[in-house]
């Protein structure tokens, strides 16, 4: 059964299999990988040096289904509102007027990719000095292209020409022609010094690669492409028309025969249809493939202050790079991608004037960048004279990019990561109150008191975690869409002087006073105009961002304290309670 989606006032869904709220969404997937490893170890004086490799061989099959096989239709009410507005979704449904629809079709269940990987490694060990001890290595990643297991098994989407390349025809290897990438190196160091007796230095630096869901230039993703399956996305061009009426029903799609009846493009092979979602892989220029890289780094001092107690400070570091930001794929046809404009919605597609493109187009993008900088303090006390506690304190700064808008302007999705907060302390201690027998205090007593004032335990977990970042944002956004991000301009200083959870930062300010504001009533705070300035904040100009960064303000700080009491009783002495 399709699944039905009413939209707005008096919305609801029904169709969902067996009123579970979940999808009809068959899923047959196989995965087998096959592994030889080989290593030698070699002691030289003071030297350990050790090589091997890792030959892999992956096989996948994975036949999805992630929108209803049998359709979403969903209803809303713009094919049933006036001049004025209005509408209802419910009258949309009981005229049949679906105003958008997806479904997944498939031809095949036995389309897989296949992918052979091969590692190979070198370290040594070198005890320098008693005192001095340093590993360092490198690692070579071999990734050798990703292939399909037949001819037509797979697609993969040209957006220079709007093309569809089917795997094995028309010069088209099983593997798309991608290169096979020989440039993955991992160097490894790590260094470990007794500064004195009881202080050691450690610091250290490595770099690894990611091979994403599975493998590395294109995952599941040619094999859910045209011709092997169609994500059937119809929107209509004029979004108060219906894209079809229930009486008559989508258009027939089946992956295989549609691209028999499609023009050919600049290289001969057949454009993508309109209304089919492709998914567009993330290759360099050169056809080469770019794995998601990471740098990371730390140096650490820990230091023995007695037989139980130790503490270390520590700055770790990561730095990576070539990462899907935000997510596993965006669109990067939405109306809105291309910029400002007074154009209808499909004409600020970005692929609607080359292509006629209205559809969603999944790009699993490779250009996002992530960053990370923390000192970390650590402290622990074993358990001895009747306390234990290990404390925790992390003071930590880290960006990444958001998926919004981050096709079409990188810096406006940089900002500080979601839930990555300014600093964390956490404590937790275990103190054995020092009375009855065999303690300090009240040692002597006897059993029945020792009942009474001996065994108890007081235990804690303290946490005080800096607040969560956010974006502050404006009212009213709908009338800017072109605007993009409901983000304000910051003209003044958002501090006040007693921060509350309540009131933590200034906002606009009630009333009617304001810069280039439309009168309003005393008790609104809106920035109803553009240019309109309330307070520190001003609505921006028509055309143009807000200057307030992604993440740029904290919420308030949070304290959470769990403490207990408990007592044990010495039923003998090898049986407690």
């Amino acid at each position: 059964m399709p699944r039905f989606n009413l939209t707005g006032t008096g919305g609801f869904n029904f169709g969902y299999a067996l009123g579970t709220n979940s999808c009809n969404c068959p899923l047959n997937e196989q995965e087998n990988e096959f592994q030889w490893v080989g290593n030698v170890t070699h002691i030289q004086g003071n030297h350990s040096f050790k090589v091997g490799a890792d030959f892999r061989y992956a096989q996948n099959l994975r036949v999805p289904s992630d929108s209803h096989r049998s359709g979403e239709l969903t209803f809303d009410a713009t094919t049933t509102q006036g001049p004025n507005g209005g509408g209802l979704s419910l009258a949309s449904f009981l005229l049949g007027q679906v105003n958008s629809f997806t479904r997944y079709v498939s031809n095949s269940t036995e389309a897989a990719e296949r992918q052979h990987r091969l590692f190979s490694y070198a370290q040594d060990t070198w005890r320098v000095t008693p005192k001095l001890t340093v590993n360092y290595g490198l690692r070579w990643e071999i990734y050798f292209p990703q292939y399909v297991n037949g001819k037509a098994q797979g697609g993969f989407q040209s957006l220079a020409t709007g093309e569809v390349l089917t795997a094995g025809e028309n010069g088209i290897g099983l593997n798309g022609n991608v290169n096979t990438a020989l440039t993955h190196f991992a160097p490894r160091l790590g260094i470990a010094y007794q500064l004195a007796p009881k202080t050691v230095i450690r610091t250290g630096y490595g770099r690894s690669y990611d091979v994403g869901v599975f493998g590395v230039s294109f995952g599941h993703n040619v094999t859910q492409n045209l011709p092997v399956l169609a994500n059937q996305s119809l929107n209509p061009a004029n979004p108060w028309l219906a894209v079809f009426t229930l009486a008559n029903g989508p258009q027939a799609l089946d992956p295989t025969t549609i691209l028999a009846s499609q023009p050919k493009g600049k290289t001969g092979n057949p454009l993508l249809p309109n209304g089919v979602s492709p998914n567009v892989l993330p290759l360099t220029s050169d056809n080469n493939m770019r794995l998601p890289t990471v740098d990371a780094w730390n140096f650490t001092i820990e230091h023995q202050f007695t037989p139980s107690t130790v503490l270390s400070v520590a700055y770790v570091g990561n730095h990576a790079t070539h990462v899907t930001p935000g997510g596993t794929n965006y669109n990067i046809n939405q109306p809105n991608i291309v910029g400002f404009g007074t154009l209808s919605t499909n004409q600020r597609r970005l692929f609607f004037q080359p292509f006629g493109w209205t559809q969603s187009i999944k790009y699993f993008s490779d250009d996002g960048t992530l960053k990370f900088n923390s000192l970390q303090v650590r402290g622990e006390k074993r358990f001895s004279n009747g306390l234990m506690f290990q404390g925790n304190f992390t003071w930590a700064s880290a960006f990444d990019f958001a998926n919004d808008y981050f096709f079409w302007n990188h810096d406006i999705d940089y900002g500080r990561e979601n839930n990555v907060r300014r600093f964390v302390f956490n404590l937790n201690q275990i103190y054995e109150l020092p009375f009855g027998r065999g303690q300090k205090y009240l040692r002597n007593v006897s059993r029945p008191m020792d009942y009474l004032v001996g065994g108890w335990k007081l235990s804690g977990i303290w946490l005080y975690p800096s607040g969560i970042p956010f974006t502050p944002s404006y009212l009213d956004c709908v009338r800017d869409e072109d605007t993009g991000p409901c983000r304000p301009n910051l003209v003044g200083s958002a501090s006040i002087s007693n921060p509350s959870p309540q009131a933590w930062f200034a906002v606009a300010p009630a009333g009617t006073s304001g810069t280039g504001c439309t009168a309003t009533s005393a008790a609104t705070r809106e920035l109803n105009t553009n240019g309109c300035t309330r307070g520190p904040w001003s609505r921006p100009s028509a055309g143009t961002f807000g200057n307030v960064a992604r993440n740029s303000f904290f919420g308030p700080h949070s304290f959470n304290a769990d403490l207990s009491l408990t007592k044990g009783f010495a039923i003998t002495e090898k049986l407690n309670a």
